[in-house]
């Protein structure tokens, strides 16, 4: 089967999640995991994800706000970094302490 942008493309909903796609599923195949295809290219595991994707072995799925992340791909939650509002208002505190200590001197 010969795989083209068109075939890939309408796996995916844009070129950005396809090459994310491909390069993910390539990592996991360097890494030890074995392919899920037969005529597989053992010296290259972009165009094994490729080939992959085009004989739908790999589905292509993009996680929203809304919906839960998969098991496989969930991270551990960081604290969420703080506004920019919150910063400037720490920093415009620091820099109006600093001047109060400098006239008191």
């Amino acid at each position: 089967m010969e795989e083209t942008i068109d075939i890939l493309l309408s796996k995916a909903k844009n070129k950005f999640l396809l090459s994310n796609a491909v390069a993910g599923r390539a990592k996991q195949i360097s890494s030890g995991s074995l392919p899920y295809i037969d005529n597989f290219d053992p010296s290259n595991p972009i165009i094994t994800a490729i080939r992959e994707i085009a004989s739908d072995k790999i589905r292509i799925k993009m996680a929203t706000a809304e919906s839960k992340k998969p098991k496989e791909v969930e991270v551990l939650a960081k604290e969420p970094a703080p506004s920019a509002l919150t910063r400037l208002a720490k920093e415009k505190r620091a820099t109006s302490v600093k001047k109060k200590k400098e006239k008191k001197k």
